[in-house]
């Protein structure tokens, strides 16, 4: 039965093979690979055979291959950089089991260290299975079934009496029932991230090809902004325009690379949309397609259009959400980045503009006024700006 278990899994993982063409779903076949030899090598070769460290030697490089399978599916490089160092470690110990397992015969010292080895790879991929949950639920919670399976079953079974005498035909070993689950789930694991990586893909078409959104933070567009700013204009309604810069962005670009400073893009028009009504309008007016290099773009305005006249006091106090919700700090890679330093600036239609062009003037006009300041609030009305402070 466990044959027949792990010859299946192999067939999943060719098939995820096959359908991603991910190199990572290879080491997952090479992990059912040597699971299954060395299973069938501790079942048939009688312990004074001069192969049976053969079989060791498959473990070692199925728990070789099953840690670098996880740590690459779970992507701790980049979203967990010190467990993935953890792991990186245990993969050049067991690469040293294995040299050892290649020339040593006696069995019991090969198995106690690999016990040790899949103990400890276990609790790093449970640690980052848990610290990458949020980010993708469903393969995150398989991968730590998978460990609390593995690690109980490793942990009680006694490895090296596997070198006393071969399995009998029909007897059930803890860890090897252990392993053979775990596999199973991280089969179920893999097949959760691709479909998440597929429905993502599909969303991410979708945004490109929406007339009038912004592919890389969802917000629209300025192709959208200007669409809805003179329908607006045309149906006589009243509004608010917010005009927001986000200072010193393109630090996070010079210091963190162009991945990071999407990251904050992304982060802030979310913050931006949670601070407004349904009617509202959240716009980034730069950057309406990515980059040659597919990346998006450096550039950092939004806008927001209100619609209705509500009074100034309500509009200082959702600037003021605005500037704190962008000031939180972004995640990325596994590392907090600053959040947005944000300057705005408001103008009203129609006392500060009867053309959609004409309250961008004044927005800005605003916005400069508010960047200039030294001291003062974060946000600036068009209408309480001097002549002189504007020609300024």
């Amino acid at each position: 039965m466990s044959h027949g278990l792990l010859a299946g899994l192999m067939v999943c993982g060719l098939v995820l093979l096959v359908a991603s063409g991910a190199r990572l779903h290879g080491w997952y076949l090479l992990a059912c690979g040597f699971a299954l030899a060395a299973f069938t090598a501790l079942e048939r070769l009688a312990p004074g055979d001069p192969l049976a460290h053969w079989a060791a030697l498959a473990l070692v490089l199925w728990a070789g291959c099953r840690l670098q399978f996880a740590r690459q599916l779970l992507e701790l490089r980049r979203f967990a950089p010190r467990l993935d160092k953890a792991a990186l470690v245990l993969l050049a110990a067991l690469a040293l089991a294995a040299l050892h397992a290649a020339v040593e015969t006696r069995l019991p010292s090969i198995l106690r260290v690999l016990q040790a080895l899949v103990i400890a790879s276990t609790v790093i991929l449970a640690a980052g299975a848990l610290a990458v949950r949020r980010r993708m639920n469903w393969t995150a919670l398989l991968v730590c079934a998978g460990a609390v399976l593995l690690l109980p079953g490793i942990s009680a079974a006694h490895i090296s009496g596997w070198s006393e005498r071969p399995l009998a035909p029909g007897q059930v070993n803890p860890a090897q029932a252990a392993v053979i689950a775990e596999l199973a789930l991280l089969a179920l694991a893999a097949a959760a991230r691709l479909r998440a990586d597929r429905a993502m893909e599909m969303r991410a078409h979708a945004l490109m090809n929406a007339p009038g959104i912004d592919a890389l933070t969802g917000a629209a567009s300025r192709t959208g902004f200007e669409r809805r700013g003179e329908e607006w204009l045309r149906d006589g309604r009243q509004f608010s325009l917010m005009l927001i810069d986000l200072n010193g962005f393109a630090a996070v670009s010079e210091r963190h690379g162009r991945a990071a400073s999407n990251t904050v893009l992304a982060a802030i028009a979310q913050r931006l949309r949670e601070q407004v009504r349904a009617d509202d309008l959240v716009a980034r007016l730069e950057g309406d397609a990515p980059g040659e290099d597919g990346e998006g773009s450096d550039h950092s305005s939004f806008a927001i259009l209100l619609v209705g006249n509500p009074p100034r006091q309500k509009l200082a106090e959702m600037a003021i959400r605005i500037e704190t919700a962008g000031a939180r700090p972004v995640a990325h890679e596994g590392r907090l980045l600053a959040g947005g330093e944000l300057s705005i600036g408001i103008a009203c239609h129609p006392a500060d503009g009867d053309t959609l062009a004409g309250l961008l003037e004044s927005a800005g006009r605003a916005l400069q006024h508010c960047k200039r300041q030294r001291m003062g609030p974060a946000y600036a009305f068009a209408g309480e700006i001097s002549g002189e402070a504007a020609r300024a």
